[in-house]
């Protein structure tokens, strides 16, 4: 169906608005490139290989290319979605509890998700367009390790040693106003001084003598450009506390932490199911399940300078309902167990990131040869092999949209089976991740 400039307009506009939104919170998981399981068995994401699904309540992927023959925008009729009913609720959860659940239930409910995918047009063997439907489960497993948990309780610590010296020296600082201890901006500094010197000489260890004399000057410098008025001292609390912040860089060490804990490093894995509904009369009365998968799917982010480098490797494993597809797909050839194996490996940056993959396919299934003297069906295996590679090119356009461009050559389809040409573009929408208001960060 085609639109007028206007639907252009208005969809261009809604996109903005839901960038602005999204935008507006600081949240502690960016959304990742869309690979759900039922959009994968569904045939909307060519992908084999399903990526860790960052903490999102809830995820919604369109797949088109968005734009008509003429140029006129689109509205695609392809959809996906995922759910994590988890994340929907505020569990308050500390930060040990959110990146390490202790026992094996907490993972698997924690990461469970399920997902439902949409298209209407399935096609058959005689190229007739109908209904297909999805579902499709995940849960992932994180395994920690020793250099992930220092580096968490390092970031803690230091939180806790800045949080600890701007209360001390707040609270002093108050004390003086409140009580009119001073009169002035200069009997300010030169109460407070010693505060500041014996708090942060007291508390910020790692320093050496002559940064944290460094850091003291600064403060007292900060501080003596500000203006006081003894009577109405809120405005200069707020601007001397936030010196004493801004100086001890405790939004910089938020941030470093916000960032570290968003690029999980180490092991995981991920579980997932899928199986496709089909309505090939597209009469709700009358469907087939004819397709299953299952995936196992091992990831490792590595660490430090190379933490940008995440690889990931899957074994799926898919049967067909042969009964259905020699119904439906009567001139097309049918494999009905198949294995696929290969590895992915993806670079993640600020706002960009690329996917390669490399799949290879084992099929196998049993045609009938004739009969034996009893009348028996026999039957022989026929085995073939496949070969899949494609790249993804993935934009955040914030934490919460991702615009996916796909392009590789795919497994031989069912139908057209020359055509093996991958060029898709999705878009996907995050909502409900956890913000730094729904996790104690310093429990």
């Amino acid at each position: 169906m085609k639109y007028s400039y206007y639907t252009k307009y208005i969809l261009t506009l809604t996109l903005l608005v839901f960038c602005r939104i999204s935008n507006s919170q600081e949240r502690l998981n960016k959304l990742q490139a869309p690979t759900s399981p039922a959009s994968s068995i569904l045939g909307l994401q060519p992908s084999s290989v399903l990526s860790p699904k960052s903490y999102q309540a809830l995820e919604a992927a369109l797949y088109s290319n968005f734009i008509g023959e003429n140029g006129n925008a689109i509205i695609p009729n392809n959809f996906a979605l995922e759910f994590t009913p988890y994340w929907t609720k505020n569990h308050s959860l500390s930060l040990d509890e959110y990146l390490y659940p202790k026992g094996f239930m907490d993972q698997i409910i924690r990461n469970s998700s399920f997902s439902i995918a949409s298209t209407q047009n399935f096609q058959l063997g005689d190229s007739s367009a109908t209904n297909g439907l999805a579902f499709g489960y995940r849960t992932t497993f994180y395994l920690g390790n020793k250099k992930d948990r220092e580096e968490i309780e390092n970031y803690k610590s230091s939180l806790a040693s800045n949080q600890l010296i701007t209360s001390l020296i707040g609270s002093e600082a108050e004390s003086l106003l409140v009580n009119q201890k001073v009169a002035n901006i200069a009997e300010f500094i030169e109460k407070i001084k010693s505060t500041i010197e014996t708090t942060i000489n007291r508390n910020l260890s790692d320093l050496e003598t002559v940064q944290k004399k460094s850091l003291i000057d600064e403060i007292i410098i900060e501080v003596s450009k500000l203006s006081l008025d003894i009577n109405n001292y809120d405005s200069f609390l707020n601007s001397f506390n936030n010196i004493i912040d801004n100086k001890l860089k405790s939004k910089l060490l938020f941030n470093n932490y916000k960032e570290y804990i968003m690029d999980r490093q180490g092991w995981s894995v991920d579980l997932a199911y899928a199986s496709l509904l089909s309505f090939p009369t597209n009469n709700f009365n009358l469907s087939y399940v004819p397709r299953h998968s299952f995936w196992l799917t091992p990831t490792y982010r590595f660490k430090d300078k190379f933490k940008f480098l995440k690889i990931m490797g899957v074994i799926r494993y898919e049967w067909y309902n042969m009964d259905y597809f020699k119904k439906y797909f009567v001139d097309s050839k049918i494999y009905e167990n198949n294995i696929d194996y290969g590895f992915a490996i993806s670079t993640e940056f600020d706002k960009f990131s690329i996917k390669f993959e490399l799949v290879g396919r084992r099929s196998e299934t049993e045609i009938p040869v004739g009969t034996d003297s009893e009348g028996n069906e026999l039957y022989k295996r026929e085995n073939s092999s496949d070969f899949q590679y494609l790249g993804s090119f993935n934009y955040n356009l914030s934490d919460q949209i991702i615009l996916s461009y796909s392009l590789g050559n795919r497994f031989q389809p069912i139908l057209n089976p020359d055509n093996t040409l991958v060029s898709l573009l999705s878009l996907n929408f995050g909502f409900g991740t956890p913000t730094e208001k729904t996790l104690d960060l310093m429990k």
